[in-house]
């Protein structure tokens, strides 16, 4: 079993610096009007927007090194899960 620390708890810049795994979540919405995804992230200040789901996975994985990046965050490889809930998802 492989512990993460999320991204934003108490410390978590200390625990990336001595190798612990950062999660980070991000929520996913789908909006029917639009027919987009959308994906939000408070913590990091994401807020993207695709066309399909595979797309903004894509546009995700770009954007997190460039967010760590200028929030000072010494980490090297976020850990990223989709989860599918009905119209929600959460990363």
């Amino acid at each position: 079993m492989r512990i993460y620390w999320r991204l934003g708890y108490p410390a978590w810049r200390l625990a990336a610096m001595v190798g612990f795994p950062i999660k980070i979540k991000i929520d996913v919405c789908h909006d029917e009007e639009a027919q987009v995804y959308f994906a939000v992230s408070p913590a990091l200040g994401l807020a993207i927007e695709s066309e399909s789901l595979d797309g903004l996975v894509k546009e995700i994985d770009s954007a997190l090194p460039v967010l760590l990046e200028l929030a000072h965050a010494p980490v090297s490889q976020p850990k990223t899960d989709i989860r599918l809930h009905g119209n929600l998802a959460t990363a």
